[in-house]
């Protein structure tokens, strides 16, 4: 009897609970989603739900023609922002108008006719991006929808992707037929290649996991209010009354409007904030602007080509700084006066009707530059209801990390991951602000002091608190930022690696949500050190994969112990918590060099010695070169170095 009194006693508690949380669905919401309970725990597991709201170009929109349908190409690709920056334009198209265009590209290289020659590929270049124009008052010229997911993880693995039926046709099988461009079969293949959390979905099921989908050209005022329901609609689906977010990239600018005007603490778990645009990125305000470094020769023939190929893949840096030599042969006129001219005209006529046009473009300008920016561009009638939008964000991109400490205050759990150290790309002028490459640190860690790249603080500097604050190596001030105890901060962490940092950055994203224990950045941090190093583990990772997959009962005995030895260092490598790039580095050669010597090497061909020694002395010998003629030349190109020097 007491035991069915029990069960009865369960069943009771969880019916109202759910009918408590549930309650949400007939509150008028605008989006259609499924509000019966989805998980087994019914919300008393113990963990928390994770929702992650990405960053730019990390949801799939696909372009439309004004009736709705999708934009397919003559080849049978759609027009879509996201997935594959290929797939943002007709490819084909504009290969076939380039290859039409070439007799007059020739010809009006050979009459010097620049502006003949800037006309030809302009209309080229607006026929690339015309699908993605926006009108003048911030709304598209062409309507878009975006592939969102108002359900788990769990569902997405169980749907088709819609891409993968759609790309089909740069490759075929040995039969002939048109195999699928994209990997994705299912959506959930998509997103784990956006943000891989199979980790913590497979301890804690897939059905606590989401994914917060949208457009990343559009207004991030009505996406923040569409996150908004979609936090109930988790708490709905999986029983929970709280819900833990990581806003990534883009998504702190949602992050910001979150905060300001919806966020309900009683309903928050933990925030975390990896690398996000919480004051927006110079990379943006340059480019809107065409501030550029065009005019500057120190940069254009010493730090424009490794700062590029950086961004792209560092194993071809040796050839960056060599081309550094080779590059002084162009006369710099034609850096500083074509490419700007270039510039200017393709962003008056072409990437300003898409970012200058746009809010959430807007959104990722810097603070201190909207002002003068929106100014500029629109503040004229025709512009009236964008700026309207972008003033509100503004106000609130103020305000944010004061509202960052009162939340905090008033007891909402948040943490912020910022990288540091690296330049932004080096053809805009605030190249040389501590970054992540794409965000200036800064900027993703809400207020934070940085030295110059590869610099330290000023011996007479003054700390925000006190010393205890400042980096081991003087580059970081973490006193100054809005959650001092509670960012981590990691030196030479590219914002372009981090869906490749699944051990590092995005474990510890998942350990702030899983484990309790973890309550600040410096005294309780579950072994997670404040200032970290990248490390770059995909070789590594790559090689316990196939010492994993491999016979190991044919190596020879004395080759055994020395790749067990080496792949045991390997594991405890990647276990820890305080990174170093170099251990890293050391302990993917030694298990390289042992599985190389045991023959268990596959899809390489390098041997140790010139991977490991050859290419590093490569690299020093070209960076030499390059250091030698940024001292003897300096800015200048050969012709105006003779000159100068005659």
């Amino acid at each position: 009897m007491k035991k069915f009194v029990a069960v009865l006693s369960a069943v009771c508690i969880l019916f109202s609970s759910m009918s408590v949380i549930c309650a949400v669905a007939d509150d008028g919401y605008s989006h259609e989603w499924d509000h019966e309970l989805k998980t087994e725990c019914a919300g008393e597991c113990g963990q928390n739900p994770v929702i992650i709201v990405p960053g730019i170009m990390q949801a799939q929109t696909y372009v439309q023609t004004p009736d709705g349908n999708d934009i397919i190409t003559e080849e049978g690709f759609p027009i879509l922002e996201g997935m594959d920056m290929a797939f943002m334009f007709d490819t084909q198209k504009i290969e076939r108008e380039l290859k039409d265009a070439v007799p007059d590209i020739l010809k009006a290289i050979f009459k010097r006719d620049r502006d003949g020659l800037f006309d030809i590929l302009i209309a080229i270049f607006d026929d690339g991006f015309k699908d993605h124009y926006f009108n003048p008052d911030g709304t598209r010229v062409n309507p878009a929808a975006t592939d969102e997911y108002w359900y788990s993880l769990e569902e997405c693995r169980n749907t088709p992707d819609k891409s993968y039926n759609y790309a089909k046709g740069y490759s075929t099988d040995e039969n002939g037929n048109p195999l699928p461009t994209t990997k994705y079969e299912n959506q959930y293949d998509f997103i784990k290649r956006q943000v891989d959390i199979s980790a913590f979905c497979e301890q804690y099921g897939y059905d606590h996991a989401y994914y917060y989908a949208y457009s990343s050209f559009g207004n991030i005022l009505d996406t923040a209010a569409d996150l908004n329901e979609y936090i109930d609609m988790v708490k709905c689906q999986t029983g929970h009354d709280k819900v833990n977010i990581v806003f990534i990239s883009l998504g702190g600018t949602i992050a910001n409007v979150y905060l300001a005007d919806y966020i309900d603490p009683d309903e928050i778990d933990r925030i975390v904030f990896a690398a996000c645009a919480l004051d927006g990125s110079y990379v943006l305000s340059d480019l809107m602007s065409g501030k550029t470094t065009f005019d500057n020769g120190m940069v254009l023939y010493n730090d424009l080509i490794p700062n590029i190929v950086s961004l792209v893949d560092e194993e071809y840096m040796t050839l960056a700084y060599l081309g550094n030599t080779i590059a002084r042969a162009i006369p710099q006129d034609f850096f500083s006066d074509f490419l700007q001219e270039a510039l200017v005209r393709a962003l008056n006529e072409v990437l300003g009707r898409c970012v200058r046009n746009c809010q959430s473009m807007w959104a990722l300008v810097p603070s201190e530059e909207y002002p003068e920016l929106s100014e500029l561009y629109i503040s004229d009638s025709e512009h009236e209801a964008l700026k309207a939008m972008t003033d509100r964000y503004y106000e609130i991109q103020l305000a944010s990390r004061d509202r960052i400490r009162e939340l905090d205050s008033r007891g909402v759990d948040m943490f912020c991951i910022s990288g540091y150290n690296l330049e932004l790309p080096a053809a805009f002028e605030h190249y040389d602000e501590s970054s992540d490459n794409i965000i200036q640190a800064t900027s993703s860690s809400a207020g934070a002091v940085f030295a110059p790249v590869n610099g330290t603080l000023p011996s007479d500097y003054t700390p925000a608190i006190d010393e205890s604050y400042i980096s081991p190596e003087r580059m970081v001030d973490a006193g100054a930022c809005a959650l001092p105890d509670k960012t981590f901060f990691v030196k030479n962490q590219s914002h372009l690696t981090l869906q490749s940092s699944v051990n590092d950055v995005i474990g510890l994203c998942l350990s702030i949500f899983t484990d309790k224990t973890l309550t600040d950045a410096r005294e309780n941090s579950a072994g997670y050190a404040q200032f970290n190093e990248y490390r770059n583990l995909k070789t590594i990772e790559n090689l316990l994969r196939q010492y994993g997959e491999a016979d190991l009962d044919s190596v020879k005995a004395s080759r055994r112990e020395e790749l067990d030895a080496a792949a045991e260092n390997a594991n405890q490598v990647l276990a820890k918590r305080e990174w170093s790039a170099q251990e890293a580095k050391e302990a993917e050669q030694r298990l390289y060099t042992a599985m190389e010597k045991a023959k268990l090497l596959s899809g390489s061909s390098d041997s140790s010695f010139l991977k490991y020694k050859l290419s590093p002395l490569m690299l020093k010998i070209a960076v030499a070169i390059s250091d030698f003629f940024r001292f003897v030349f300096r800015g200048n190109d050969y012709y105006l170095f003779t000159i100068k020097l005659i």
